[in-house]
């Protein structure tokens, strides 16, 4: 049986958006499924007592952006690193992937369009995802948006994001992206390297 990869994640994320090209890309090279998990990241870095970016120390903060405009040179790919709606609360587009997921449960490639697209709409489109209005219009482009919203604003779907945030922090997990193969952990889209590498040895 094949393991599927688990990805804790939010579209807010730019390292998040960082990965989804790459992470594919090794889905389709590799016939593996791809898990995602949107996690309350605010909550979670909360319980593991880890600073929002906006906290933290102003040294950090510029080291960010440096790293941000290093990673947006080395991919050679379109990448706003200082979007207009940022920071931004990414629990509207947490629960429309999460949503998604519960109507189409056997389509995982078509929740990861949703959630690409969402993660494109800040860091390419300077679009609102802290916004119904915006995260609807931008979901018609991949889903059936209107039977979505049935599930959308169901309380259930706030009971998912909650567990996967409880999850996220009973194994370890303190910041996104996180990529989950065989119980072992991959923090960071810098480890995507890695990831493949430990992928490798199931074929070998």
């Amino acid at each position: 049986m094949k393991n599927n990869i688990k990805f804790y994640m939010v579209p807010a994320s730019p390292w998040s958006f960082l990965s989804f090209e790459r992470i594919e890309k090794i889905s389709s090279s590799y016939n593996l499924e791809i898990d995602l998990i949107p996690v309350d990241i605010f909550k979670l870095f909360e319980m593991q007592e880890i600073k929002m970016v906006s906290k933290r120390p102003l040294a950090i903060q510029k080291n960010r952006l440096r790293e941000l405009q290093r990673w947006k040179e080395y991919l050679n790919i379109e990448f706003n690193i200082t979007p207009k709606f940022w920071p931004v609360n990414p629990l509207r587009s947490c629960k429309l992937i999460i949503s998604a997921s519960i109507f189409y449960p056997k389509e995982k490639l078509k929740v990861f369009n949703l959630a690409k697209k969402l993660s494109e709409a800040v860091w390419l489109s300077d679009l609102n995802i802290d916004d119904d209005n915006e995260v609807f219009n931008i979901a018609k482009e991949v889903i059936d948006i209107e039977s979505v919203k049935d599930i959308y604003y169901d309380s259930k779907v706030d009971s998912v994001l909650q567990n996967n945030t409880s999850d996220a922090f009973k194994n370890d997990i303190f910041g996104v992206p996180t990529f989950l193969y065989k119980n072992q952990i991959f923090w960071g889209q810098d480890r995507i390297f890695f990831l493949e590498k430990e992928i490798k040895k199931s074929y070998e």
